[in-house]
């Protein structure tokens, strides 16, 4: 409660001590400690409208959304995955009982997010070698991030699909279906998901690279199911 209390005056921030900014990703966390605590979401509506007032972001391109905000780095830094965060937080909002108006003002934003990210897809359909700042999680996870990177892809297909239910566009969904279906032939070995693929020669190929993470990604973002994956559930 004390954290909350601190982390939410007027955004929802990183830490008051060291990192007084509006973190994505953070906020989805934040936002449903904010409707336990308060019964509300005020707090995350004036959080996102932050991210919907500016027609664009000058240091980033064009499309992806600022890692935080304001407070935004100014030497072209950003993270993807926490741009894909956004949409996932946007559609928890609504489902919490946010207003419409800023579900559709975000529209044009999310859509102009996952044409920037569609450059990146290979011929697998999935997200390969994303510039900047891949960001996983504060773990060994995140020295697994290129070329192919599966909890990446796994949180970009559950994107796809908020998206998709928001804004009624069928082919988010089918799109995501299909990266779900590419991630669990190439990265499940049997026993885990792997987290990563290199391009060797023109050949992606699967690493051994293995972490909690990653199996985690793949339950909570709807990759795997218990039913589809008794045997790693349980264990």
């Amino acid at each position: 409660r004390q954290n909350f209390r601190q982390n939410a005056v007027d955004i929802f921030m990183d830490c008051p001590s060291r990192e007084r900014a509006g973190w994505l990703c953070d906020s989805y966390f934040t936002a449903r400690a904010e409707q336990t605590f308060c019964g509300g979401h005020e707090v995350e509506k004036s959080f996102l409208e932050n991210y919907l007032l500016p027609e664009r972001y000058p240091n980033i391109p064009a499309g992806m959304l600022p890692m935080c905000y304001p407070s935004d780095s100014h030497n072209g830094t950003y993270i993807p995955n926490w741009a894909m965060w956004f949409v996932l937080e946007l559609e928890e909002y609504a489902a919490r009982g946010g207003d419409r108006a800023t579900v559709e003002a975000a529209r044009g934003k999310v859509q102009d997010l996952f044409e920037f990210l569609g450059r990146y897809r290979n011929t697998d359909g999935l997200l390969e070698k994303l510039d900047s700042w891949v960001f996983v999680e504060w773990s060994e996870a995140n020295d697994f991030v290129q070329d192919v990177n599966y909890p990446t892809n796994m949180l970009y297909a559950a994107a796809l699909d908020a998206a998709s239910r928001m804004y009624g566009i069928k082919e988010y969904a089918a799109e995501a279906e299909k990266v779900r279906s590419v991630i669990r032939a190439q990265s499940f070995d049997g026993t885990f998901f792997v987290d990563n693929a290199v391009r060797e020669n023109g050949v992606l190929k699967p690493t051994r690279n293995r972490t909690e993470t990653c199996q985690n990604y793949a339950f909570f973002l709807g990759t795997a199911t218990p039913r589809s994956h008794p045997e790693l559930w349980n264990r």
